[in-house]
């Protein structure tokens, strides 16, 4: 892999020597637009090496340096220790030891300190971006005894009676979209008081009411239009229906936000990675649904997200990947996927909520940019991604069109 990529490391050091193998874990993230390299790097959870950071720092770097040269040269390094503080570690290539590798390392603070967040501060995107190749490596199975094997997790998820589905209004709304009949979208949502309320009163919101108030559903399907008319119907049945569940601690409405913030971030990204307009719903209900396999494990599993919820409070991402290893089965977006698979969405929308860059790659891509984008929109808090991450303002800009539609379902 070219030094210009991002990379992570798994990294095994004895005797003031390094090698490809377990025991250290690091991410390295390129120089970019002015900013330093960045290479962040602890001991990992999953191999536990035996020795400190601070002692395997020197080999660490030593090792790293010869796989990238030049490449960080400057870089930043920090190290991670196993209370979660951060150090930076200050390499003298000048003074190598006696295996001619390992260079001596001082430690200092960060100046704004010793947390993750001092990390963020003091050196900006690239350390976000480290921490979230860090967090990706760590989001693996569990290997609690006490949990369910992930065949048996998996399957019990999907034959739960209660996994979350949009209703019979959504279903007969999405028939009439197809064929562009707004006379019988509007027929199908007037019995439902909610759902015609929530369409009125976003459709009168200022930048629809131009034409004056209205009070009449027909004419809030005319003035939304039918694609957009679907998708509120898809958000307010799904939110309506799972605003609270089997599980105390869990955060409903947190979620539908950060569900609802993907699915607007993904429609804004389409420009950004080539893709077509026409595929605007497509992108919204793929963001819309990419995490529903957290709400499947609530509904599922309550006391094992109970249990990570417990272990998650007031925790960096690091933390958090660690503890969705040690407590589930399997990662979520497996849960995800097998959600998809039982709805029968398309290929390429579950495709890329499984991981998998093999069917559409732009597709893939741009939902993962999404699903990073929503966090710095509406954060939820179960995620082990950074909520700094900066938002583009397209994303801003469509993300803000939802808000009168969450003020009016919530009322």
């Amino acid at each position: 892999m070219s030094p210009n990529d991002p990379q992570t490391f798994e990294i095994a050091a004895a005797d003031g020597s390094a090698a490809p193998g377990f025991g250290v874990l690091a991410a390295y993230v390129p120089a970019a637009q002015g900013q330093p390299p960045v290479v962040a790097f602890g001991c990992d959870p999953r191999h536990d090496p035996g020795r400190t950071i601070e002692a395997l720092a020197p080999a660490i770097i030593g090792w790293i340096r010869a796989q990238l040269g030049d490449a960080v040269k400057d870089a930043v390094w920090a190290t991670i220790d196993n209370y979660g503080r951060f150090s930076a570690a200050v390499p003298d290539f000048g003074k190598l030891g006696a295996g001619g590798a390992a260079p001596a390392v001082e430690f200092c603070r960060f100046a704004s300190g010793i947390s993750i967040d001092a990390f963020y501060k003091d050196v900006g995107a690239p350390a976000e971006a480290a921490i979230e190749l860090l967090s990706a490596v760590l989001e693996g199975p569990s290997r609690d005894p006490t949990t369910p094997p992930m065949a048996e997790f998996l399957d019990t998820v999907e034959a739960h009676p209660s996994l979350p589905a949009p209703g019979v209004v959504f279903r007969k709304v999405a028939i009439a979209a197809e064929e562009g009949d707004a006379r019988e979208i509007a027929s199908a949502i007037q019995p439902d008081p909610v759902l015609s309320a929530s369409l009125i009163n976003y459709a009168n919101a200022a930048r629809f009411a131009g034409g004056g108030k209205t009070a009449s559903v027909p004419q809030a399907v005319t003035r939304l239009g039918t694609a957009f008319v679907k998708r509120v119907v898809f958000v307010a049945e799904m939110m309506a229906r799972y605003q609270k569940g089997g599980c105390p601690g869990f955060d409903y409405r947190g979620f539908w936000l950060n569900a609802l913030a993907t699915g607007a971030a993904m429609r804004a990204l389409l420009p950004e990675f080539g893709l077509p307009e026409s595929r605007a719903d497509e992108a919204f209900t793929t963001g819309l649904v990419s995490g529903i396999g957290w709400l499947a494990v609530a509904e599922t599993y309550p006391a094992l997200m109970e249990r990570y919820l417990e272990r998650i409070q007031d925790a960096d991402p690091v933390t958090k990947a660690r503890a969705q290893r040690e407590i589930f089965p399997c990662e979520i977006y497996k849960v995800s996927e097998r959600y998809l698979q039982r709805f029968e969405f398309p290929e390429s929308v579950s495709a890329a909520v499984a991981g998998r860059g093999d069917i559409d790659r732009q597709w893939f891509d741009a939902l993962a940019r999404a699903i990073r984008v929503a966090q710095g929109l509406a954060p939820f808090a179960c995620l082990a991604i950074p909520s700094t991450i900066p938002v583009p303002d397209a994303c801003r800009a469509e993300w803000q069109r939802w808000q009168e539609f969450v003020a009016s379902i919530q009322k």
